[in-house]
């Protein structure tokens, strides 16, 4: 093994490791936890045109995305990563199943992958692609 290949390993380890804490911080609802996870300026898009849709800018912002969403489903909002991905130069592709439901009887089941840009041992950006946009948008509504 090189040293490239070794830095290499270890810098793709870390960004999966970062990635995993940002998903069981939400898994256990640890708002300070995921906050210190993410730079101040970190940017979270949603792709998708729902209620939730569009660029959530700052670590604020992007909590208050995250509170809304554990809101809007009564707590029952849960992303399951399926598969994690990451190249060592600090993109980490990540399959999820999300699931929830609402009070009204609504529920959501299905893919969604998001990739994370990871800087300096925080995340720096996120991407989040949902599977079915129509069926997540009537859910958000």
């Amino acid at each position: 093994m090189t040293a490239s290949t070794t830095t290499a390993r270890t810098a793709t380890s870390t960004d999966v490791d970062i990635v995993r804490a940002v998903f069981g911080a939400f898994a256990v609802g640890d708002l300070a936890a995921l906050t210190d996870l993410l730079h101040a300026d970190a940017t979270w898009h949603h792709h998708n045109e729902d209620r939730l849709g569009g660029i959530h800018r700052g670590a604020d912002a992007i909590i208050a995305y995250l509170t809304e969403s554990a809101l809007l489903t009564a707590g029952t909002l849960h992303a399951e990563p399926q598969s994690v991905m990451a190249d060592g130069q600090g993109h980490v592709a990540v399959q999820v199943r999300l699931k929830a439901s609402r009070p009204d009887g609504r529920t959501m089941d299905g893919p969604q992958v998001v990739v994370v840009t990871v800087d300096g041992g925080r995340v720096r950006a996120i991407e989040q692609f949902v599977g079915d946009p129509p069926a997540v948008a009537a859910f958000w509504a």
